[in-house]
């Protein structure tokens, strides 16, 4: 079984673009909330906007689920 990788961090705006995004190239994606301090890049335009910050993991579903 494949672990899951980090593919991506953003706010709430584009994160349902992301999710589908990988969800039609066949992966199964989880997200985890994170504070600002927790992100190595600047999320200051998300903050402004006041939008919650998430970690996306993907990782390919097993043969069985596709």
């Amino acid at each position: 079984m494949m672990d899951w990788q980090e593919v991506a961090v953003d706010g709430e705006t584009h994160l349902k673009r992301v999710v589908d995004m990988y969800e039609e190239l066949g992966f199964e994606v989880r997200l985890e909330e994170v504070k600002p301090e927790e992100v190595e890049q600047c999320t200051q335009c998300l903050q402004e906007r006041g939008e919650r910050i998430y970690r996306v993991y993907a990782r390919r579903k097993p043969a069985s689920q596709e």
